[in-house]
């Protein structure tokens, strides 16, 4: 158990390829990790006398604390009992990780320790630049308009990693990497109310790669944590690799960059991604075969992206095209489910770019689609960058214009940093931590 603060940090997600058949296990998808990252510092508190009081802080937004009491269970073999003792909005992401990741290491009363979690900018729309690292922004974090990177699963591998490192003996061996993911992707679906496809979480944690998702009776077979076989059954559950899961890294060329645009529409995921199911499964022959094809224009990309970083013959011209081939799929799959998964406004904006900014690829509406974001793939030549983020600050939509967001594609995925990293933001941290 650390007497220092440990310091972890997971990034955000862009699904460039595998919307939807990402959720059909014999289907994968190309998932790049952001360098926009959640972090999260633990320090010990200044008032160690009460053992099992955890706070959570996000000083970013206002009122957000959440208070935790943490104590044994009544019965034996259940989860730890969280109960937030202060006022507020409950955070259901928060509460269940902790409740998930103390019960995983059995500790009912941990020493009395504070969570801080700060966010880096562009996981929230922000006001004009020049604004501060981690910007505080002046409302709730309820109201906060998110901008599609995965927060949730961001928090909740970071959360998780941090609690690991700094309540783990420090006599213990180290944890595989696959204890870190599986228990993330346990809190993460519980907190949800359900088991997702989960590349959000495998990115937060591995970083960029080519996902194929696990079964969902992993997570399903865990019983609620009042049940008494609840933490044998996490612990299982958590050290046991998934061996059908598979999360193959894989990053874009150097040649090749990615801009994500803020578009600040919002869409209804989980409203989408339920009609398409349904249309799937009673849609037949025909709807079988768009799934496939749209499948097998996934794994072109794949290749063609694999073929360039192992010096083949690919270029980028070859992932112009296949990129153009999964929309046209990705528009009939729309088209024939009744859903706008490419809206014809996004279309607009998307063909645009590609025939009017020279140098770049091409660009999709990434994971869902709908009105949430834009993602582009552009040749890292001088000034395109520049040229793309310029088009897209011109370009009208409803709520104004696209706002490129100041981030790129990395291949890491969840970290350890170094706590002097954040002296630059230390009055987050007065009268509440030592950094």
């Amino acid at each position: 158990m650390s007497s220092e603060p440990t310091a972890v940090s997971a990034p955000g997600k862009v699904l460039l390829a595998g919307g939807y058949t990402v959720l059909d296990p014999s289907c994968r998808g190309l998932v790049f990790a952001l360098s926009a990252r959640i972090h999260c510092v633990a320090t010990p508190s200044r008032d160690p006398s009460t053992p099992g009081k955890i706070t959570v802080r996000s000083p970013q937004f206002q009122d957000a604390i959440w208070e935790y009491q943490v104590s044994a269970s009544d019965s034996d073999g259940a989860g730890v009992s969280v109960v937030q003792t202060n006022d507020g909005d409950p955070n259901p992401f928060v509460l269940t990780t902790l409740k998930y990741t103390l019960s995983y290491l059995s500790l009912p009363a941990p020493p009395a320790t504070t969570l801080t979690i700060l966010a880096d900018n562009p996981y929230y729309s922000q006001p004009p630049p020049p604004i501060p690292r981690f910007n505080s922004l002046p409302f709730p974090i309820k109201s906060a308009y998110k901008t599609g990177l995965g927060s949730s699963a961001a928090l909740v591998t970071s959360l998780t990693s941090s609690i690991l490192l700094h309540f783990l003996p420090n006599s213990s061996p180290k944890l595989s990497p696959h204890i870190f993911h599986n228990l993330a992707q346990a809190s993460h679906c519980a907190a949800q109310g359900k088991v997702g496809s989960g590349f959000d979480v495998a990115a937060a944690t591995y970083g960029s790669c080519v996902y194929r998702r696990f079964p969902p009776e992993i997570l399903t077979s865990i019983p609620d944590p009042t049940d008494p076989t609840f933490t044998e059954i996490l612990k299982e559950t958590v050290n046991k690799k998934w061996t059908s899961m598979e999360s193959t890294p894989m990053t874009l060329p150097p040649q090749i960059g990615l801009i994500m645009g803020d578009v600040q529409c919002g869409s209804s995921t989980p409203g989408m991604v339920k009609t398409v199911l349904s249309w799937r499964r009673s849609g037949g022959e025909d709807a079988e075969a768009i799934w496939k094809n749209l499948n097998s224009r996934n794994e072109d990309l794949i290749s063609a992206i694999k073929d360039i970083n192992t010096g083949g013959e690919h270029t980028t011209d070859t992932v112009k095209q296949r990129i153009a081939a999964i929309r046209r799929m990705v528009r009939e799959l729309g088209t024939q489910a009744t859903v706008e998964i490419e809206p014809e406004s996004q279309t607009k904006l998307l063909d645009a770019a590609a025939n009017e900014v020279e140098g770049v690829i091409g660009g999709v509406v990434p994971g869902a689609g709908g009105y949430d974001a834009v993602c582009f793939l552009y040749e890292r030549k001088e000034g395109v960058e520049q040229n793309l983020r310029e088009f897209l600050g011109n370009w009208k939509v409803e709520n104004g214009v696209v706002k490129a967001l100041e981030l790129g594609q990395e291949g890491e995925g969840v970290r350890v940093e170094k706590v002097e990293g954040y002296q630059d933001v230390k009055s987050y941290f007065e009268g509440v931590a030592e950094l």
